[in-house]
C-alpha cells in the first residue's frame, strides 16, 4: 500500500522524502521543517516573493468562514464521485492541485476513506495560509499528515503546483477545482492509467453578483481543451440556488470570487449594500482519463 512518502518529493532535487524528528528530509540533505498546525512549507528555495505568494491569511479566512457554511458541499459531493470513479479498482491516491484552504479536499478525502477504507491524498497550494488551514482541517476530521507509516494520510504543504513536489508516477489522480488545469505536471505525476477531475464555474455561477458588478455579463459556457493524451469520459452539471445568512456571508462570498482582487471599489460597495441572499451556484465537473 502506497503511503504519502511515495507520493511528496523534494523541491530541489526530486528526491523521495522521508520524516526525521520534526523535518522532512531528502537522501541529499534537504530538509524542510514540519510546523506545528501539520503543513510543511515546500516551495522552491531562493524566491525572495515566496513570503507572499498565493492568498492572503484574511482572504484564506473569508473563504474558510464560507465555506463552513456548507453551502458548497454539493460541489464538492460532485467531484468526489468523479474522484471515486477515476481510483476504481486501484488505490486511492490523488493530489489536489491549488487546493486553498482545503474545504473541498478534506470533503473528498473522507468520501474516499468511507467508500475504499483507506486514502493518501496531499493539498498543494501557493498560499502557505491556505496549506496551514488545510493542515488543521485535516487534523480536525480525524487524518494524519506526516505520521511516520504515512498512511491512510492528507497532508498540505505550500508548493507550485506547475512543478509540484510530486514523486512521478504516483498518483492515479489529480484534483483541479476553481484553478488553472497543470496538464504537463499531471502527466508528470500520474500514473498511465490515472485521471484529472477538473472542477469549473458554469455561464450562470454566481450570476446575480455578476449582474451587479459588471453593466454586461456574458453567459458563457467554459470548454476544456485538454492535451490528446487525455479523454473525457464524464461530464456533469451542479447547479441550485443558495440561501445567504446575511450581510458577512456576502462578503464572504465575494472575498472569495476571482473578481473581488479586480473590480473597483464601488462596484464591491454595490455588492454589498445590495442584500443579496439568494445566488445561483453553478458548476460543472469533468473527468479526464489518461488515454
Amino acid at each position: 500500500m502506497k503511503t504519502i512518502f511515495d507520493v511528496i518529493a523534494c523541491p530541489v532535487c526530486s528526491g523521495p522524502l522521508r520524516i526525521k524528528e520534526k523535518s522532512l528530509v531528502c537522501g541529499a540533505g534537504h530538509s524542510f521543517d514540519i510546523a506545528s498546525s501539520g503543513y510543511v512549507n515546500l516551495l522552491p528555495p531562493g524566491r525572495k516573493n515566496n513570503a507572499v505568494t498565493g492568498d492572503r491569511r484574511d482572504l484564506v479566512r473569508a473563504r474558510t468562514r464560507f465555506l463552513g457554511t456548507g453551502l458548497y458541499d454539493a460541489v464538492s459531493d460532485a467531484a468526489a464521485e468523479l474522484v471515486l470513479l477515476a481510483t476504481d479498482g486501484g488505490e486511492p491516491v490523488f493530489a489536489d492541485f491549488g487546493c486553498g484552504e482545503g474545504y473541498h479536499t478534506c470533503s473528498i478525502a473522507q468520501r474516499v476513506r468511507s467508500s475504499r477504507g483507506s486514502v493518501v491524498a496531499v493539498g498543494i497550494d501557493a498560499s502557505k495560509y491556505a496549506a496551514e488551514a488545510g493542515a488543521k482541517r485535516a487534523a480536525g476530521r480525524g487524518f494524519s499528515s506526516f505520521s511516520e507509516s504515512g498512511e491512510n494520510a492528507l497532508s498540505f504543504v505550500a508548493g507550485n503546483f506547475f512543478t509540484p513536489p510530486i514523486a512521478e508516477d504516483s498518483l492515479s489522480c489529480v484534483v483541479s477545482m476553481f484553478a488553472p488545469v497543470a496538464y504537463d505536471a499531471c502527466l508528470s505525476t500520474l500514473r498511465r492509467d490515472g485521471a484529472i477531475v477538473v472542477v469549473f464555474p458554469g455561464p450562470d455561477h454566481l450570476i446575480e453578483i455578476r449582474e451587479k458588478i459588471y453593466p454586461e455579463v456574458r453567459r458563457e459556457e467554459r470548454s476544456l481543451d485538454p492535451p490528446p493524451e487525455f479523454c473525457e469520459t464524464e461530464k456533469r452539471q451542479t447547479k441550485y440556488s443558495a440561501r445567504l445568512a446575511g450581510d458577512e456571508e456576502l462578503s464572504d462570498l465575494l472575498g472569495m470570487t476571482p473578481f473581488f482582487c479586480r473590480i473597483p471599489v464601488s462596484a464591491k460597495e454595490r455588492v454589498l449594500s445590495s442584500g443579496l441572499r439568494d445566488v445561483t451556484v453553478d458548476v460543472t465537473s469533468v473527468l479526464l482519463v489518461r488515454r
